[in-house]
């Protein structure tokens, strides 16, 4: 029989929102998940039936989403608020900023189908900016899954932690299931999944796309690159200590499904700058451009983010 953690992992990513916000209704009567429009596709009829308040629609408006969002959190409800990740992080900035930002209203958002997940959609559902428009507002807690398993234990704890942050969710056909011994994950720490002593290379990923960093690792080892895979499941705060541990490495290549600029590669370099010991930065991300619509693994491909790019990108900046 797979275990709990694998059934997570063969699931789509709204199935295991719906599925967890089940679970915490059971034991949280403070639970609040405000929705516009998209609730309907999040699975979540179980959460309905055991905390039937615990559900609030506002209609395709995710302005007010945030502000009725806000206001339940600073009643001491837990509130937690998903809608398509380029709807809640850019087109409610100005709500979150004053809300979430200044009033610090203790509002989970969680960005669902961000990065390249919806590709075949075109450029307007595609999130490659909410990172940057996130990681800015102060007091953010920003958080990238890499796989369903460390999906639901991030939203438990911020839902029984509330905070104002944003937890962004994409998911892919290459995903692996990073996490599928269970193993929790702390927020605001960063975990080394793989490791070469005297390693000359860090690969930093968050998302999903860390699995396609660990391939990366794989096809550089071949090459007789020596590498640490690193994944950094919160972005904000970002855990310095892990990048402080990369001194004297030749390399740091950050891996996103963001725009190249102002996500996490962003913030890395901008640490790494202030050492004098630090390695070289290449940063890996979405090109600062549209893009026409496609399917999301021929986005990336295209983009540089499979494992033969990533790899393939290494050993060009290595002079190999």
């Amino acid at each position: 029989m797979p275990s709990e953690e694998l059934r997570l992992c063969g699931l789509d990513a709204k199935q295991v929102f719906g599925e967890t916000m089940a679970l915490i209704a059971g034991r949280d009567e403070l639970l609040s998940v405000v929705v516009s429009d998209y609730g309907r596709r999040l699975n979540l009829d179980e959460m309905r039936e055991i905390l039937p308040q615990a559900f609030v629609q506002v209609g395709i408006a995710e302005q007010s989403q945030v502000e009725v969002a806000a206001a339940l959190a600073n009643e001491g409800f837990h509130v937690l608020a998903p809608s398509y990740a380029t709807f809640i992080t850019s087109r409610v900035l100005d709500q979150v900023r004053v809300m979430l930002g200044m009033m610090e209203s203790p509002v989970v958002l969680v960005g669902l189908s961000a990065g390249c997940e919806s590709a075949s959609l075109g450029a307007s559902h595609m999130a490659l900016e909410d990172l940057a428009c996130m990681r800015t507002i102060p007091g953010m807690t920003v958080v990238c899954p890499a796989d369903n398993v460390e999906l639901s234990s991030i939203l438990q704890e911020l839902a029984a932690n509330p905070r104002p942050a944003y937890v962004r969710i994409s998911q892919y056909e290459t995903d692996a299931c990073i996490h599928a011994r269970g193993q929790h994950t702390e927020i605001g720490k960063a975990e080394v999944l793989r490791d070469t002593p005297d390693a000359e290379v860090a690969l930093l990923a968050t998302g999903p796309l860390t699995s396609e960093a660990l391939r990366a690792a794989t096809k550089l080892t071949r090459e007789g690159v020596k590498v640490r895979v690193v994944e950094f499941a919160t972005v904000k705060p970002l855990d310095t200590n892990a990048l402080d541990a990369l001194a004297g490495m030749r390399l740091a290549v950050t891996v996103e499904d963001h725009c190249i600029n102002g996500g996490f590669g962003s913030s890395v370099a901008e640490h790494l700058s202030e050492r004098d010991d630090s390695p070289r930065v290449l940063r890996l991300g979405m090109p600062d451009v549209y893009l026409a619509a496609d399917t999301p693994a021929k986005t990336l491909a295209r983009a540089g983010l499979d494992a033969n790019g990533i790899a393939s990108a290494t050993l060009a900046r290595l002079g190999r």
